[in-house]
Formats: C-alpha cells, sequence, structure tokens
C-alpha cells in the first residue's frame, strides 16, 4: 500500500507541471497577439473581469471560508483560497466553444486573467493564508516558469510556423488532457481516505457556494463590460472556472512535504471538478439555445466544443 501511495505522489509530482506547461502551450499557440492587443484596448472590460476575479471573488470568498473554517476539515479552506486567488483557465477555452460564445471574447480575457495571477498570487496568497507558509518570489518563479514562458513559447511558434500551429495545439491539448486526467486520478488515489471524509463532510456544498459566487460575479462583469463582449454570460464562465493549474502549483510550494499537502490538493481539485460538473451542463444547455437560435445544426464535435462555427 505504501509503494502505490508513493507511485501516485510521483505521479502527481509529474502531472501537475505537465498539465500546466501543455495547456499553456497550447493556449499560446491558439491565442494571436492580437487577441492581447484587443483586449488591452477595451479598458472597461478589463477592469471588469479583473474586478470579479481579483477583488470580488478572493475577498468575499475567503471571508466565507474563515466565517465557515468550522465546517472545512483537515485544511480545506486553504485549499479554496489558493483556488480562488487562481484566474485564467485554459478549459475556459473548451466551455465557451460550448456555449457558443465567439473565440476572441473567452481567449483574450483569458490571457489577461493568466498574467493577472502571476503578478496577483504571489503578493495576495502569503497574505490569506493561515495555516499555510508560501513564499511569495517561489511562487512568482514557479509561474513565470511553468505558465507564462510555455504560453509565450506557443505564440512565438504559431507566429514563426503558423501552418503548423493547430497540429501543435492539437499535441499540446493532447498532453494536457492526459495530464490532466493523471493529475485527478492520482490527487484523489494518493488521498482516498481522505476524500471519503470530505464527501460526507459540507465541504461539497461549500465548494457548489464558492463556483455559484463566482459565476455570479463574473455575470455581472459582464453586464458592465465593453463593447468587445457581445455574450455577458462569458466572463461568468471565465470567472466560475479557476485555474487549477496555478493553484496545484502555488499549493505545493508552500506544503510540499507536509501533512498538509494532500489535503490541499483534494480542496483544489474538488473545487475544480464541482465547477466542471456545473459548468459544462450550462455550457451545453446555453450552447445548444443559441445554435438553435443562429439556425445551426448542433453537432456533436460542436457540442463538445471541439469544432466552433465558422465565424469564430
Amino acid at each position: 500500500m505504501d509503494s502505490i501511495e508513493a507511485l501516485l505522489g510521483a505521479l502527481i509530482d509529474i502531472s501537475v507541471p505537465a498539465f500546466a506547461i501543455a495547456s499553456m502551450l497550447s493556449m499560446g499557440l491558439r491565442t494571436p497577439l492580437r487577441a492581447f492587443r484587443d483586449q488591452l484596448r477595451d479598458r472597461r472590460t478589463v477592469l471588469a473581469v479583473l474586478g470579479a476575479n481579483f477583488v470580488v471573488v478572493p475577498a468575499v470568498g475567503t471571508l466565507l471560508i474563515w466565517l465557515l473554517g468550522g465546517l472545512l476539515p483537515h485544511h480545506t479552506g486553504e485549499g479554496f483560497v489558493i483556488a480562488l486567488c487562481a484566474a485564467g483557465a485554459p478549459f475556459v477555452l473548451q466551455l465557451g466553444a460550448m456555449a457558443r460564445i465567439p473565440y476572441g471574447e473567452t481567449a483574450g480575457p483569458m490571457a489577461v486573467l493568466l498574467l493577472g495571477s502571476i503578478a496577483f498570487m504571489p503578493l495576495v496568497v502569503p497574505f490569506l493564508l493561515r495555516d499555510v507558509e508560501v513564499h511569495g518570489w517561489s511562487v512568482a518563479q514557479l509561474l513565470l516558469g511553468t505558465m507564462l514562458s510555455p504560453m509565450i513559447a506557443g505564440i512565438v511558434i504559431a507566429a514563426v510556423w503558423p501552418g503548423r500551429a493547430d497540429l501543435f495545439a492539437r499535441i499540446a491539448g493532447g498532453v494536457a488532457a492526459v495530464s490532466a486526467v493523471l493529475m485527478f486520478l492520482s490527487g484523489f488515489g494518493a488521498n482516498s481516505g481522505l476524500v471519503l471524509d470530505l464527501l460526507l463532510s459540507p465541504v461539497l456544498l461549500v465548494a457548489a457556494g464558492l463556483v455559484a459566487l463566482a459565476f455570479a460575479a463574473g455575470r455581472f462583469a459582464g453586464d458592465l463590460a465593453g463593447d468587445t463582449l457581445t455574450v455577458p454570460d462569458g466572463p461568468a464562465i471565465l470567472t466560475s472556472q479557476r485555474n487549477i493549474a496555478a493553484a496545484l502549483l502555488v499549493a505545493r510550494t508552500g506544503a510540499e512535504g507536509s501533512e498538509q499537502t494532500g489535503s490541499i490538493v483534494v480542496a483544489i481539485l474538488l473545487l475544480s471538478a464541482v465547477g466542471f460538473v456545473m459548468l459544462v451542463p450550462y455550457a451545453l444547455a446555453t450552447g445548444c439555445v443559441r445554435r438553435g437560435r443562429a439556425g445551426e445544426r448542433a453537432t456533436p464535435g460542436m457540442l463538445l466544443g471541439i469544432v466552433g462555427p465558422k465565424d469564430d
């Protein structure tokens, strides 16, 4: 049993950075520089999305976690706090495609949020955590190396070899998908007893409440956004799905080798899984409605976000 747990622990040590690097590389390959440029010009949208993701969600969510601290066993509250500070999840691109949101309306804000997370998390996370010590400079170095650098590399590769960018993006996306599966299996498998304890506690309800809070904050940001956003619930999806790769990387810098590691990792994975379960049906339903109104035939590829409309 100890050997299996050691193997699962080693697997998550590999799958987390692999998922972060591959997903960021894939995002960079699919996100041209004009997406950043166009988005930054719409200051109203940038401020609304940044406010929802780096002010409302971390502040209100952390306050709720502190108030409900007695209901959250095994340091899961710290895991939730770290996840609430991590924005710009690459999976938002897939959810946006499912919901028939134009690619630029998810890629542009998501890239801005990713850059914001790299600056925000090293400064804020160490001050919000009570029982876990995280060093800001270590966090910054890790995020720069495993998230920003692969994204920049993807943008450069797409600019130099535009004809091969889609192929490279598919390969990187496949690696990210496999790494994500291994990450969840190893994270939950290495802490199976803890997972069972949490499933019998109010943790899932708290996680669902935090996702709902993020969705509401993002929806309000959508109402305040500028003209570049034509679908008001795009920021809601963007805000609800937290950046699990960044959160896990940051968590493991502070809890590595301690008894808190498993609890924090499981909390982040649970919050991500709850968000996935809540957001995918919403994205599928809204996507079907929008495609029906546009007179499009909803193919399985479109419903799963693999293929978008031609005007995307």
